[in-house]
């Protein structure tokens, strides 16, 4: 599914707005992906639709410095969006972790922030207790999203 009047993009959408919806099992699949990585940053793809996570779809981090950065496997996402548009899913959101950091984007992460649309999940390492939280990034600027079940 694409949005209308889209032609740069060849990839499921999610076009509703608010809180997002992630599930507390898919929480913790996240979670459990981050600290199966660390010290590496994970990453991976979010699919369900309009404001709800349904699946979480780990991928492998293909960055050259994965401590400090996470590019999603190219092949891997071309899968993961071509099994949503199967399944009738929108790309809802794409996760990342930062291992010793706070769960803000970074200046990298705003800068390549190529899904509008999408909810940019981000979990920290950094104390005894991982944080999650949720952003729209837009032309580089951040808006927290609010979680919900």
């Amino acid at each position: 599914m694409k949005p209308a009047g889209s032609a740069r993009h060849d990839f499921p959408y999610a076009r509703s707005a608010g809180t997002f919806r992630l599930p507390s099992a898919l929480r913790d699949e996240i979670i459990a992906h981050a600290q199966q990585q660390a010290p590496h940053e994970c990453c991976g793809l979010l699919a369900g639709r309009a404001d709800t996570a349904e699946r979480v779809i780990r991928c492998r981090n293909a960055h050259e410095t994965p401590v400090t950065r996470y590019r999603i496997d190219p092949r891997e996402q071309l899968d993961a969006f071509r099994e949503m548009a199967r399944r009738d899913e929108d790309l809802v959101g794409i996760y990342h972790s930062h291992p010793v950091s706070q769960p803000y984007p970074s200046p990298t992460d705003r800068a390549e922030a190529h899904y509008p649309e999408a909810r940019y999940v981000l979990v920290s390492l950094r104390g005894t207790e991982p944080e999650l939280h949720a952003y729209r990034i837009t032309d580089g600027f951040v808006r927290e999203v609010a979680l919900g079940e």
